[in-house]
């Protein structure tokens, strides 16, 4: 299993020949890797945890480019379902969809999920969700955006997680002090990459607080575009 982190809360996994990509916001990632994208020879799906745009991003024009399935909320689909895409794996939070060898289950996150429109519209695009993606002989919780949680420990115990990627950034999602708390006392994490950091001034929390709290599991500081092998 490969991991890469591609700025913000975006990643690709390469799990047992499938090419996965979670939450592309490439465009207007100034922490995006320039020229990552020529890499990619193929990709079979792009999970979408919410509809924000620094989350939802690129992932219409990624999957028309590359004949990609989306896998996301029933109501993020049929969004991208009215724009000309054909590909879904179209979901709610509990449910789990098998894609290849791995295994997709959308869980929940504390958020928010809505989309503006070009005439300024307001509107909620179902709910925000977070991912464990299960393969190559590792499970990877994706959180998506959220708050902290007691139902993590629900999410370890019956997931069984050992990998987590995790927001870090304050203000719209978890700081520094309660991600730690999620990963001391919720979650039982063997590896922990900080996410949803940096990308924007406003995004205060960094890795280095973080790591300095974090007391079981080992954080893993990763630069944009390191593969990490698992």
């Amino acid at each position: 299993m490969k991991i890469t982190w591609l700025g913000h809360s975006a990643f690709h996994f390469g799990i047992d020949g499938l090419d996965l990509l979670i939450d592309p916001f490439w465009s207007g990632n100034g922490k995006f890797p320039a020229g990552f994208e020529h890499s990619l020879a193929k990709v079979d799906a792009i999970l979408v945890s919410h509809a924000h745009e620094d989350h939802m991003g690129d992932a219409g024009r990624l999957a028309g480019k590359y004949g990609a399935t989306i896998v996301a909320q029933h109501e993020i689909c049929q969004y991208f379902g009215r724009s000309g895409l054909a590909r879904f794996e179209s979901m709610n939070t509990g449910g789990a969809v098998a894609l290849g060898g791995c295994t997709i289950a959308m869980v929940p996150a504390f958020h928010s999920s809505t989309l503006v429109k070009e005439d300024g519209t307001v509107v909620c695009v179902g709910d925000p969700v977070g991912f464990v993606v299960t393969g190559g002989g590792h499970a990877i919780y994706h959180t998506g955006d959220t708050g902290l949680f007691g139902d993590m420990a629900l999410i370890q115990k019956v997931y069984r997680p050992d990998i987590g990627l995790i927001p870090i950034g304050d203000r719209f999602t978890m700081g520094p002090e309660t991600a730690a708390y999620a990963c001391n006392e919720l979650l039982d994490l063997k590896t922990i990459v900080p996410m949803h950091y940096g990308t924007f001034p406003v995004l205060t929390g960094t890795p280095e607080a973080f790591k300095a709290l974090v007391k079981r599991g080992h954080v893993l500081v990763a630069k944009p575009g390191e593969t990490i092998d698992f």
